[in-house]
């Protein structure tokens, strides 16, 4: 049974900001549209959902941190069976989706287990206790990565998202650069290495658009994200 005493809460791509006021020729109130914004899920499904796209039919598949994501009820309609994880609760259903709340590093899966696993802006979160999940001081993003070289098959499939730029962690995240990756993916064959930043634009909203990895480098994001780095990895 749904618990209704909690609160949920879906992340979605698009965030409107309306103001109401009251029109006094019309003498109705109308809802005005004063900003946009959008994060960067608006890339990170699509290039996650591609990625999948791929897997052969009745694929096992495991989402890492699927609490607030729509990425699993997506993903459930690729005729694969996929699997969601996290240490928080997650009430939505889907045709072949199954949640299990639990420990991201501690896995109660066998060995070779999964032929693929999608960890979208998850990994920087694990340990670090923002949410809601066990404060560590060990290296947190690292001892996943292992997890998922455990229960992911030979020739498998890592589909992994994070904030890129000035490496930086903070009490929230933390922020890659490409040694950090290249040194977190030192087991994977990575195949596709994306970088999209946070772009104002001037109607009062933005657009996340692909940038090289030069540009990418550079960017600040240690008090928002504002540039990510999409990857695809083989074990």
């Amino acid at each position: 049974m749904l618990d209704t005493s909690k609160n949920y809460w879906v992340n979605n791509p698009i965030f409107l900001k309306v103001k109401d006021r009251f029109d006094l020729k019309r003498l109705t109130r109308i809802r005005e549209l004063r900003k946009v914004f959008i994060n960067e899920r608006i890339v990170e499904i699509p290039f996650a959902l591609s990625a999948l796209s791929k897997l052969k039919g009745g694929a096992r598949v495991l989402d890492l941190g699927c609490a607030e994501s729509i990425l699993p009820l997506y993903a459930s309609y690729l005729d694969v069976a996929i699997t969601g994880i996290d240490c928080r609760n997650y009430p939505y259903a889907a045709p072949n989706f199954k949640f299990l709340k639990c420990d991201i590093l501690q896995l109660p899966f066998e060995e070779d287990s999964f032929d693929a696993v999608t960890c979208i802006s998850t990994i920087e979160h694990i340990g670090i206790g923002f949410y809601g999940d066990t404060k560590r001081e060990t290296s947190s993003d690292a001892m996943v990565i292992k997890e998922v070289q455990r229960i992911l098959r030979k020739g498998g499939t890592l589909v992994l998202t994070v904030p890129y730029g000035l490496r930086h962690q903070n009490e929230q995240q933390r922020v890659y650069d490409y040694g950090a990756i290249t040194e977190l993916l030192n087991e994977f064959n990575i195949l596709t290495q994306k970088y999209y930043l946070n772009t104002p634009l001037k109607n009062n909203t933005n657009m996340w658009r692909p940038v090289e990895k030069t540009e990418a480098s550079k960017v600040d994001s240690s008090h928002k994200t504002e540039c990510i780095c999409c990857i695809i990895a083989t074990l």
